[in-house]
């Protein structure tokens, strides 16, 4: 659960500020000897809604009740994002697209009129101290791995870094060990894609005619990089890297740097067809609401609205077909 008061501290400018005594992130679990920062249930709230064929499909939204250990309530001036952990592989392939391939397909103004405007976050990066290129986490927060490696020691276990240190400039955890956890998802290579059927062709024809492509981006180029082997690659991740406004439907209303509350990273989809198989139980978007792919989409709206609406209105053949191209990623 990622919990914020107002936007921007002095060691992190732009960014979330932390809740006084609970920080940027809420921990419902402790380890031994230690209390859990709050409780909090989550409640399923079904919607009921229809294809154009008529034929019926349910969405749910998590609603949730919070409450702090010592019995009170969280204020209400503090903004929370509920938040599942997106898949880690491919990550360091991701960090060597340059900066520039990026920046080159944002179009924040809509410049272009195709109702697309992806736009980059800019964040605060703790080693050079000015602002960069974000583009880890469901809000591109995160300028590169190191970083993304010290905010989750910090904020998922408490832990403190030379980049994230103590009040009194210590740290629990050394540069080595840090840089070892980052090398670490670096490397994480990629799940091969499986076979495509002609179904599954049939299926990506429709997703690039249905405009998810547009964001989705197949293909991306990585330049240098400090390994090697993450050099000089076209790689096939579908996303952009940029934010999009995804409407207020999925809008968790917290602010992340220049993200809004309506904003999300393009999620990538390459290994999407394996989630279920690693975890049985997982599910999809930043708060797991979506239990299947086809709910992933039809959550859609905002700049995706339109295309939502073509797999919506799609015959059952042809939304079949596109899943079908999904769970082939």
């Amino acid at each position: 659960m990622r919990i914020s008061a107002t936007l921007g501290t002095p060691e992190m400018p732009g960014g979330p500020a932390p809740v006084a005594g609970l920080g940027t992130q809420l921990q419902d679990h402790a380890i031994w000897g230690a209390g859990a920062e709050a409780s909090v249930v989550v409640r399923w709230i079904e919607e009921t809604h229809a294809y154009g064929d008529g034929e019926p499909y349910s969405l749910r939204r998590p609603m949730l009740d919070i409450t702090l250990a010592d019995g009170g309530a969280l204020d209400a001036e503090v903004m929370t994002s509920a938040r599942i952990p997106p898949p880690v592989f491919g990550l360091g392939l991701l960090e060597a697209v340059p900066d520039d391939e990026v920046l080159s397909r944002a179009d924040p103004a809509d410049a272009d009129g195709d109702g697309i405007s992806g736009r980059a976050n800019e964040v605060w990066d703790a080693q050079r101290s000015h602002t960069v290129l974000g583009r880890f986490g469901w809000k591109a927060n995160a300028p590169d791995l190191l970083q993304q490696a010290a905010g989750a020691y910090a904020q998922d276990m408490g832990v403190s870094t030379p980049l994230f240190p103590e009040a009194d400039g210590g740290a629990e955890l050394d540069a080595r060990t840090l840089a070892a956890a980052a090398f670490y998802t670096r490397t994480l290579a990629v799940p091969a894609r499986a076979p495509a059927g002609e179904l599954e062709r049939r299926g990506e024809a429709l997703f690039a005619r249905a405009g998810c492509a547009a964001c989705h981006l197949e293909e991306l180029r990585t330049a240098e990089h400090e390994l090697e082997a993450l050099e000089g690659q076209a790689i096939h991740p579908y996303t952009d890297l940029l934010l999009h406004n995804m409407g207020f439907e999925l809008a968790d209303g917290r602010p992340d740097f220049q993200a809004s509350g309506t904003e999300w990273r393009t999620a990538p989809l390459w290994g999407l067809g394996l989630t279920q198989t690693v975890l049985p139980y997982s599910s999809y978007l930043h708060d797991g609401r979506a239990r299947t792919l086809e709910e992933a989409v039809l959550w859609h709206s905002g700049e995706a609205e339109a295309s939502r609406e073509r797999f919506r209105t799609a015959p059952a053949g042809d939304r079949a077909a596109l899943i079908a191209f999904l769970r082939s990623l």
